[in-house]
Formats: structure tokens, sequence, C-alpha cells
């Protein structure tokens, strides 16, 4: 059973784990594996036009290998003005239900902001797509705010982070709303699954098979 790693800018092309490439608008994939997600991250979007960087995502998210939108999000630390970061994030919601794929979401210090954003009300033929907060390192509190409002949470790097809060929280998670990832850190998927098996107190099977059900819930399929 393959590794997941649901979120990484930078895939090993380890055949033991299926990889999903973080890309944003102007940059080129890896090669590395066939899988990405594409989005408009709001560290990106200073001197771009917002209308050609929604066709850039829509030819995306058209192609076989493209399994998610984003990452996308809103973040109180990043440069680009927060109107400019919203409408991105609108566009990326919108593009997410109008094909059925999942939404992964970058959040700094605007948990509540994209909540509100998410739950607005779009179009009656639109089903709201799933959401993952990807890097999640939030204490309890916050982390069951998104667990009840239906959302998914994937954890990384910070696991492997003496007294973390992503340690706190990842055990207690409900086990059927997590995932794990490497983000934008040189580091092997199988160093964050051999942490999270210790935190939970499972074996690293019974955490392959706990992701590999929640990723065909999510995303409809499951890697081989």
């Amino acid at each position: 059973m393959q590794y997941i790693d649901l979120h990484t800018h930078r895939p090993a092309g380890d055949p033991e784990v299926f990889e999903i490439e973080s890309v944003f608008y102007d940059k080129v994939a890896s090669g590395k594996t066939p899988f990405f997600s594409a989005g408009l991250h709001p560290w990106h979007l200073q001197n771009i036009d917002l209308k050609e960087a929604e066709l850039w995502l829509r030819e995306q998210v058209a192609q076989d290998g493209c399994l998610a939108v984003g990452e996308t999000g809103l973040d109180k630390a990043a440069a680009a003005p927060w109107d400019r970061q919203i409408s991105a994030f609108q566009i990326c919601h919108r593009v997410a239900a109008e094909t059925g794929k999942p939404l992964i979401i970058h959040c700094v210090r605007a948990y509540g902001e994209v909540v509100q954003l998410l739950n607005r009300p779009m179009s009656p033929a639109l089903t709201t797509p799933p959401a993952i907060f990807h890097g999640f390192n939030k204490h309890q509190q916050t982390a069951r705010m998104l667990l009840d409002a239906g959302y998914f949470l994937s954890f990384g790097p910070a696991l492997l982070l003496a007294n973390s809060p992503a340690a706190g929280a990842f055990r207690t998670i409900p086990a059927a709303q997590l995932f794990l990832e490497t983000d934008d850190h040189n580091l092997d998927i199988k160093a964050v699954y051999a942490r999270a098996a210790e935190i939970r107190g499972w074996t690293l099977d019974q955490l392959l098979e706990q992701i590999h059900v929640n990723f065909r819930e999510v995303f409809g399929t499951v890697p081989a």
C-alpha cells in the first residue's frame, strides 16, 4: 500500500509514495509525479491578471492528472491586498465546486474569514466541494471549529516538533478527517507517517489504511 503525500512542493518521485504536487500560477510542475493540484496561492497574487489566472486554472483542472484545486486561501501575513486574496479564493472555490474537485486551503490567521467564504451560497446547481486545510499547526479549539464544520485537516512536518500544536490536535482528530503531507519541506513523507502513527498509538498499517479510506472518500478514487 502506497504512502499518500497529499500536498508537496518537492515531490521525490518515490514509487512507494503517491504524491500530489502543488502548482500555482506561472509555476512549472517538476514532472516527478503525474498528479498535481493547481491554485491561486495568496503569496503569488501580486502583478498577475486574475482573469488570465482563472483561465490558466481552468485549463489545469481539465487535465486528468489534476486531482484538486489549490492551494488557495487567505493569509494575513501575505503582501497581496486582502480584497485580491478574497477574489482569488472565490475563483478557486467556484472552480472546485464546478468540477467536483476538493479544495486545498492555505490559511494564516484567517480561519473565521475562510469559513465564512466557504459558507457563502453559490448557484443551487453547485455542490460545496470538500475542503482540506493543509499544513495544520493550530490548537484543538481551531481544529474543532473546522472539524465540526465537516472540513479535513492535513498535517505535515510540524508533527515532528516537540509539543507542537499540530501534535496535540492530531492526537484527538477524528480518524476520518485526517491527511498527511510534506508541504515545502525536503522531508521523507515516511518520517511524517512514523511520527503520526506514534502520536495516535496506531501501527503504520492502520494509519496507511485509514488515509487510503479518507482519500477514497474525498477524491472518489484511491492509489494502488
